[in-house]
């Protein structure tokens, strides 16, 4: 998979190969990481509290995080669904699968799993999560992936679909491999999922929140 050049990738790119979107591809070590995804920077142009407000995730949820990397949005995920809840934060880097369950630990998050993943198998039963995330990822990743993560999404649950902006933007992917929400909303199309709304997330990202197409169209999950 192609993955932005190291000069591509600041403190508040999301760089990613594969399904492994937060943590930048699987030749990342922790610390380069921590470093390109939890900047101050990159909070100010890409908020995760902000991404589950505009979803309305609620207290009790099951929440799949698929590429979860360092836990950007895994760990406010946590915060958010509470004891009742938990959220799976999936990768496919052993290393950085290892780090999030030290932040789980340290965080006091024991609901927070972590999940060591492959590109053709995430290793969770079908219908387990309310809410599914796949974030500034599916420009590039495989069907397979794709099929894995609606795979989980329980009946009458929510897909979150996170991307970048299809427009020049000083960091993240090349432009011409970008999906605009139409160009993102057709291929997901071919996985069953309809689109409920999009919405603007910061200066640089889009976000979009789906259904299966036989389900009704609840705009919050």
């Amino acid at each position: 998979m192609k993955r932005p050049a190291p000069s591509k990738v600041p403190p508040s790119a999301h760089g990613h190969q594969a399904h492994h979107h937060h943590g930048g591809g699987p030749g990342w070590s922790v610390d380069r990481a921590l470093e390109a995804l939890e900047s101050p920077e990159r909070r100010r142009i890409l908020d995760p509290e902000s991404l589950w407000r505009e979803v309305g995730l609620l207290p009790g949820s099951v929440v799949a995080d698929v590429g979860a990397g360092t836990g950007y949005f895994a760990t406010p995920a946590a915060q958010r669904v509470g004891a009742k809840g938990a959220v799976y934060a999936i990768d496919v880097s052993s290393e950085l699968v290892n780090y999030l369950s030290e932040r789980g630990r340290r965080e006091k998050l024991p609901w927070l799993h972590p999940v060591r993943s492959t590109v053709e198998k995430i290793p969770l039963p079908s219908g387990v999560a309310d809410v599914v995330l796949l974030a500034t990822v599916l420009h590039d990743v495989p069907d397979p992936t794709v099929a894995e993560a609606v795979r989980l999404l329980r009946p009458g649950g929510c897909f979150v679909n996170l991307d970048w902006s299809k427009q020049e933007t000083p960091w993240g992917p090349p432009l011409e491999i970008r999906l605009s929400p139409e160009e993102a909303a057709s291929r997901l199309s071919a996985f069953g999922l309809k689109v409920v709304r999009t919405w603007d997330l910061g200066p640089h990202h889009y976000g979009q929140l789906l259904r299966r197409r036989e389900e009704p169209s609840g705009s919050e999950c």
